[in-house]
């Protein structure tokens, strides 16, 4: 076969490989190798989940679980997905990376697939933090060269410390007997996550202090109520109430355990 023949031949050949060419960089300037890092890409091809967070009052009962899902290209044969894990706590802000089991694995798919879904899990996680994942996908060729990749960040999951939060939402009051006296009944309540043991609850009147009242335990998102008899609550006199005055009770940073009023011609009243 002469030159020119030779030539014929080998044109068809390298009008299919060129066409191919086109066609995987028509995908790639479709959808950007690396794009934005939030939950799922504009082109639909993958998505990066928090599909479960699991809190609780001990590490053994707190979990994540971080789910990806990516779509084959045109030319690709496998894909894989690898997932980080992230944390931040009040010393660590922002995100740092941390090491746990299954993380920093490539995953990877049966060849030819349509659609893969990879999921990594973490337990006995510390509180109070937040975690989450950063996800990588690959899509390999036939050869198992990287075609296209992206990265995605999941939600957080938000891990709070489970403990009590008591709070005092009212305070009552009327005629005691003697008639001389007056009956307060303070409304004690535990907003938390955890239920409280004993504690006691203070009560004054002006500069008359009562004797502390106990309450034994107090589950949470429950209200009880203790009662306190003293001096007649009359207009000026200021009423304070106080849950846990000795502190026995972890409780969040910011709690409000002190409520004051003060006594008006129409009953007791916050003060200012």
């Amino acid at each position: 076969m002469n030159s020119r023949r030779r030539l014929i031949a080998v044109l068809p050949a390298l009008a299919v490989a060129l066409a191919a060419a086109l066609a995987l960089a028509s995908v790639a300037a479709a959808a950007p190798r690396t794009a934005s890092l939030v939950g799922q890409s504009a082109s639909g091809l993958d998505s990066a989940t928090l599909t479960s967070c699991t809190t609780g009052a001990t590490a053994a009962q707190r979990s994540a679980t971080f789910s990806a899902e990516m779509a084959a290209l045109p030319g690709s044969r496998n894909m894989s997905v690898s997932f980080e894990l992230f944390e931040r706590t009040s010393a660590t802000s922002p995100y740092v990376l941390v090491t746990a089991p299954g993380f920093g694995v490539w995953q990877s798919s049966e060849r030819g697939i349509a659609a893969f879904t990879a999921n990594e899990n973490v337990v006995d996680l510390p509180a109070p933090a937040s975690f989450r994942a950063v996800v990588h996908y690959r899509w390999l060729s036939r050869h198992g060269r990287v075609i296209h990749s992206a990265e995605r960040v999941t939600p957080a999951c938000v891990e709070a410390v489970a403990e009590p939060d008591l709070l005092i939402p009212r305070i009552t009051h009327a005629l005691g007997s003697p008639r001389t006296t007056e009956l307060y009944k303070v409304f004690v309540r535990n907003s938390g996550a955890l239920a409280a043991g004993s504690f006691d609850v203070a009560f004054s009147v002006g500069q008359t202090a009562l004797p502390d009242q106990t309450i034994a335990s107090l589950a949470p998102a429950t209200t009880t109520t203790v009662e306190f008899t003293g001096p007649r609550c009359t207009p000026g006199t200021t009423i304070t109430a106080q849950v846990d005055p000795a502190g026995a009770i972890t409780e969040p940073a910011n709690a409000e355990r002190t409520v004051t009023m003060t006594c008006g011609s129409g009953g007791a009243s916050p003060s200012s």
